[in-house]
């Protein structure tokens, strides 16, 4: 026992030497950096935060993180502000003050972003994936995790990209979608074994867990055994005790309750010369739900016991809970009731004050990011009056040439007479020339577009008459006939429109009608052809909306908008549509989550020149259906407008009068 104490002694100051050693070298840092060559310190002051983290300096670590950073912003050094905010991050991580390191995420993505760091981002982002896993918003954290898949991606790093998609398994396995957790750990597997990762067993183990969680108990332990060989011959701990302890779950769910024991015992010895406290600390739970099974009481208090003491030095709610929630069922099983409804009753107490907490956090989290937001908005509305004052003074210069030339032209007064006749006749060869285009370009769609969609349904409806194909065959293909034929009737529509407004005669006829009645026709309308692309569609036009206006003219506008959604939208992707009310006038939005639209397509969008560009899938179109939409709105007096960002999104805009008089 006393060569116990010594040895702990010893550990203690030794690691109490450490500490000290990292914080005079950060001292130093912090006093010698005074310019951009000194970035260098940056990093060094990183490498040493992050090693004060591992030795639980967590609040020496925070202090000189503040410094740090400020620092790294005199100095004007962004990548190091984004560096130490990652570690400020881990730390509050490490505290279980989870909506903290969120913060400190958020802003070292900011900085990593100023300098387009793709790999300081691709780590932020798979660092905020664990983070909101751990919160239980595993929506939130798929996002990230596919976020950081295409920064690795585009960074060609198979390495850490088969990291993410385990993560991304691990996450459908949180929330018991089991098939697609698998589906993400063989792909993690197979890149893993593309790469000759060092990490393969621990992907095993994960995949192992999801076969216990399927009862399929035999396949878990032939992924184990050959999990424990990698580890073994990789020398990794932490993978080894993940094995034992997972095989500890197999022992346990066949009640063999003494080897279960054992393998929770190798767990807890082999991951104790690892950093990971947390596993700790669940194995000794495990070896205290074992004690409470085979009734050996005082092993099951020691394990809880100790479990529990470690779980408040680690501050970890989660642990706690899992602490109070086993005390509880010992307490029963001894017949001590009373005990067990006061831990019972703890345990009711730190679940209601931990979800205050988090309550509370989530508003200050997102006050900060409307702060950040707003600060990006200004430096963007500065940058808009910028350019508004140089297209100002390029259009006073465009004034003055326009004057010069007009004095000359006056100079030259005698010459108007021939210039005048040979501008007319130009002119008409200019019409003529156009009126011919108007006549290439509808032949050319009904040549081309029109006839291969009809074509396509007559080829097929031949192969079911000749009984070249079956009717199961048939009946699979009836989504593709169904949407070929909507692509046929929406280009014949906006064909005969567009025809129309070439020639002067589209008109409308507006009364009074509510146009959430279109929006849900619609919806409806588009259901099929959105579950096929797994595009969800949002309608929050619930309320009655009165407009004044051709409800045809409405109609196709609306078919348009939504069918162009669609088509520029990733599977995944949302499409939104609300309104805004205003004195006269209605606003209709067409959200959507796509793929956005560039700024040289966005000022072409509207105009007369063809602009055509393929959907997500290659959808096909005729680049008449914006140029109509905007036609037909107006002539309703009505607007229609958009707003984009590449890879972002796109909103559409129709405004429309309320009544007659408006």
């Amino acid at each position: 026992m006393k060569h116990t104490y010594y040895y702990l002694t010893i550990l203690l100051l030794f690691t109490s030497s450490i500490g000290v050693s990292q914080q005079k070298k950060l001292d130093s840092i912090i006093q010698v950096t005074k310019t951009i060559s000194d970035s260098l310190n940056i990093n060094l002051a990183a490498d040493l935060i992050y090693e004060l983290n591992l030795n639980e300096k967590f609040e020496e670590g925070l202090k000189y993180c503040d410094s740090i950073i400020k620092i790294s912003k005199e100095i004007k050094y962004d990548k190091g502000v984004g560096q130490i905010h990652n570690e400020k991050a881990a730390i509050y991580n490490h505290t279980d003050d989870l909506y903290e390191a969120l913060k400190c995420f958020d802003q070292a993505a900011l900085y990593y972003g100023r300098i387009n760091y793709t790999r300081g981002l691709a780590i932020i982002q798979n660092n905020k994936a664990v983070i909101e896993q751990r919160l239980g918003n595993p929506e939130k954290s798929i996002t990230h995790l596919l976020e950081a898949n295409q920064y690795y991606e585009k960074l060609k790093d198979s390495a850490s990209l088969s990291t993410t998609i385990n993560n991304i398994g691990n996450v459908y396995g949180d929330i018991n979608e089991l098939e697609s957790a698998k589906k993400y750990y063989y792909q993690s597997l197979a890149l893993k074994r593309n790469t000759n990762s060092k990490t393969i067993g621990s992907t095993l183990n994960n995949l192992a867990l999801i076969y216990i969680k399927e009862k399929k108990l035999d396949s878990a332990l032939v992924l184990l055994n050959e999990s424990l060989k990698i580890n073994k011959k990789e020398n990794d701990s932490h993978g080894i005790a993940e094995a034992y302890s997972a095989l500890g779950r197999i022992s346990f769910i066949k009640q063999e309750y003494q080897q279960a024991k054992k393998y929770y015992e190798s767990a807890l010895f082999i991951g104790g010369k690892v950093a990971y406290k947390e596993r700790l600390i669940r194995t000794k739970l495990s070896l205290g739900e074992v004690a409470i099974k085979t009734k050996k009481f005082q092993d099951a208090e020691s394990y809880i016991s100790a479990a529990t003491k470690e779980s408040q030095k680690l501050n970890s709610t989660p642990l706690l809970l899992n602490c109070y929630d086993l005390s509880s069922a010992l307490d029963s099983a001894q017949g001590k009731y009373q005990d067990a409804y006061r831990w019972q009753k703890k345990y009711n107490n730190l679940f209601n004050a931990h979800t205050l907490k988090e309550t509370s956090q989530k508003i200050e989290l997102v006050k900060r990011r409307v702060e950040d937001e707003k600060k990006q908005q200004i430096i963007l509305d500065k940058q808009k009056r910028s350019e508004q004052l140089a297209k100002e003074e390029l259009f006073k210069q465009k004034i003055y040439t326009y004057l010069a030339i007009a004095a000359f032209v006056v100079a030259f007064i005698f010459i108007i007479g021939i210039v005048k006749s040979r501008l007319e006749r130009a002119k008409y060869i200019k019409e003529l020339n156009e009126s011919n285009q108007v006549k290439n370009k509808l032949f050319s769609i009904v040549s081309h577009d029109l006839k291969n969609e009809i074509h396509g349904l007559d080829n097929t409806l031949n192969l079911l008459r000749d009984d070249v194909i079956s009717e199961n065959e048939f009946k699979e293909i009836i989504p593709l006939l169904s949407n070929s034929a909507h692509q046929t009737s929406l280009l014949l529509t906006n064909l005969l429109n567009w025809s129309k407004s070439q020639m002067n005669e589209l008109k409308a006829n507006p009364n009074t009608f509510d146009f959430s009645e279109i929006i849900k026709e619609k919806i409806i309308f588009f259901s099929s052809k959105a579950s096929q692309k797994e595009i969800k569609i949002i309608n929050d036009l619930k309320n009655t909306t009165q407009v004044y206006a051709d409800k045809d003219m409405c109609t196709i506008v609306t078919q348009n908008l939504i069918a162009n959604a669609i088509k520029f939208c990733n599977p995944k992707d949302t499409i939104t549509l609300f309104k805004e009310e205003e004195d006269n006038a209605v606003k209709i939005y067409f959200n959507d989550t796509g793929i956005g639209i560039s700024e040289e397509n966005l000022k072409k969008i509207f105009s007369e020149e063809t602009l055509t560009t393929k959907g997500t899938n290659n959808e096909a179109g005729t680049g008449l259906g914006l140029n109509i939409c905007k036609e037909l709105i107006a002539l309703n007096k009505g607007n229609l407008t958009v707003e984009s960002t590449l890879g972002k999104g796109s909103s559409f805009c129709i405004t429309l009068p309320k009544t007659l008089n408006s």
